[in-house]
């Protein structure tokens, strides 16, 4: 088969240098040197003459060393044997691939559109075209943008030759690290048929099949990653682009124990995938759970855009006017090179209605119940003697009066489970650790069930992640991985669970991002990991506090 690579024609060790000229007129082109096995091989001097494009003489074919008979394919024998007539091979330049990226100087995170555009000549005719590798891009988040399933092709002039042009590719990649980073080439197999150059004139109708293997390749894209600048905003965690924050809210009268969504919107162009929750901390008084996550991509034109929503339920313990604070949002700008913040207006919530509290009792001085004590009986009556169990006899009796203490020593526990919620972080935070887990670990089953694998793996980082933070009392969000096992090191948890928890959370990342390589084996494993690390950590927190 023919092999073209990245505009050269691999069939033997050669050296091609292409020339364009600025002018009309006679050129030279001097000689070139090698040296082979310790002998040098030079080559002789070509003189070019330079005419314009209408005056281009035809290219001639490529002779064949045999004698050739114009009519020898008309009176040819079926039985004969058909020797093959050698075709000169097709330019570099009748067919080839091309990368343009948008740019090649970026900051960390910043999007780059590469686009991959299939040149050829006139005449070139291509069928059964496919991918023949997968297409890689190390260092980068990449998200493919949409191209026309059916082209039309368009003609275009390069360096005064006509050509189609069609897009292959279009893909937006953001580099996760800095340095000199470069994206794989993109490699096609197809079989093409040329611009027919037989020497014999009735090979024009022959029945033969004139298509030909062909190989392709683009250019590599080698692409400058720069570091963010100094100096970043506080609430700044990454986010490179143009953005817009909004924040809505279902309500803001509420009775207690009813709930409310806050909605965090972030929307604009940009790494929308990978954007983190902003920092969000409502009034103590409300129980606050994670956020839902919705992510909305357009993946259409040059630029990746869309919008990521964040939806905090909250549920209020105790009455009053509450003021929700306002959300920062900060993002790099790369178009103007500096840092921008919004931030949305506070929120005032009345809550209604009343907090359950502890039964209050009024007394007399005597220890008397008021308005339970009875009037004198100025009138004996009439006695009647029954065989029936003496009422101080009975242990219902002594159950019954009992019962009232129990309901209220109840309701006193209860009242200082829910007061303490409100006032002790860490104390609501240790309660609801388990709930949590198992809420992401069911969510995490059944994107595994789906084979929906990266956001697969997301969820079960945020099971680990959110215990971890939950028991440990600490903003999970934001730390790093050492900073985390620095705080299990301090709670005494052992060496050997930490580099566990270690381990899964660096699965997890790798799943994010190349979960191509997991089989649902490794899934599988994966998830029991989690459930395991959930119930030791546990075990070991609980046995150290």
């Amino acid at each position: 088969s023919l092999s073209i690579l990245n505009g050269v024609m691999e069939q033997s060790y050669s050296f091609r240098w292409v020339y364009q000229p600025l002018q009309e007129g006679a050129a030279q082109l001097g000689s070139t040197s090698v040296i082979v096995g310790g002998k040098v091989f030079e080559t002789e001097k070509i003189d070019i003459s330079v005419v314009p494009q209408s005056q281009r003489p035809p290219r001639a074919a490529r002779q064949s060393t045999r004698r050739l008979d114009p009519f020898s394919s008309l009176f040819r024998s079926p039985f004969d044997s058909v020797e093959p007539v050698e075709d000169a091979p097709p330019d570099p330049t009748d067919l080839f691939i091309r990368a343009i990226p948008s740019d090649r100087s970026v900051v960390q995170n910043e999007q780059v559109t590469i686009e991959y555009q299939l040149f050829f000549r006139e005449g070139v005719q291509l069928r059964q075209s496919r991918l023949t590798d997968s297409w890689d891009a190390e260092g980068f988040w990449r998200e493919e943008l949409e191209v026309e399933t059916r082209p039309i092709p368009q003609i275009v002039i390069e360096n005064g030759k006509r050509y189609n042009k069609i897009v292959l590719k279009r893909a937006a990649v953001f580099p996760t690290r800095t340095g000199t980073l470069t994206v794989d080439s993109l490699r096609i197999e197809s079989e093409a048929v040329f611009p027919f150059r037989s020497s014999d004139p009735f090979q024009l109708f022959s029945l033969r099949s004139s298509y030909r293997p062909v190989k392709l390749a683009s250019p590599a894209v080698t692409i400058e990653s720069t570091p963010l600048p100094p100096d970043a905003p506080a609430s700044f965690t990454g986010a490179v682009g143009s953005y817009q924050l909004k924040t809505q809210i279902d309500r803001t009268i509420l009775d207690v124990g009813g709930s409310i969504q806050f909605i965090v919107t972030i929307s604009g162009t940009g790494n929308l995938a990978t954007l983190d929750a902003p920092d969000f901390s409502p009034p103590t008084a409300f129980e606050l759970y994670d956020p839902q996550i919705s992510t909305r991509l357009t993946r259409s034109g040059r630029r990746l855009s869309g919008s990521k929503s964040f939806t905090y339920v909250m549920v209020p313990r105790a009455n009053g006017t509450f003021v929700l604070p306002g959300v920062e949002f900060s993002h790099y700008d790369p178009a103007s090179g500096v840092y921008r913040s919004e931030r949305s207006n506070p929120i005032e919530v009345i809550v209604t209605g009343t907090a359950p509290t502890p039964l209050a009792a009024t007394a007399t001085t005597n220890g008397l119940p008021v308005d339970d004590v009875a009037p004198p009986i100025d009138d004996a009556g009439r006695w009647v003697s029954v065989s029936q169990t003496s009422l101080h006899e009975s242990p219902w009796v002594y159950g019954s009066l009992l019962l009232p203490m129990l309901l209220l020593g109840l309701t006193l526990i209860y009242q200082r489970h829910q007061n303490r919620l409100v006032a002790d972080v860490r104390y609501a935070r240790k309660r609801r650790a388990n709930p949590l887990a198992k809420k992401h670990l069911r969510k995490a089953k059944l994107l595994l069930d789906s084979g929906t694998k990266i956001e697969y793996f997301g969820e079960l980082e945020r099971a680990v992640l959110g215990f971890l933070g939950n028991r440990l009392n600490i903003a999970e969000r934001g730390l790093t991985r050492s900073q985390l096992i620095s705080q299990l090191a301090e709670a005494g948890v052992d060496e050997t669970l930490r580099r566990r928890v270690q381990t899964l959370l660096e699965l997890c990342d790798r799943g994010r991002f190349v979960a191509g390589t997991f089989e649902k084996d490794d899934l599988e494993k994966a998830f029991e990991e989690a459930a395991s690390l959930i119930v030791e950590s546990d075990l070991a927190l609980g046995k150290l506090s």
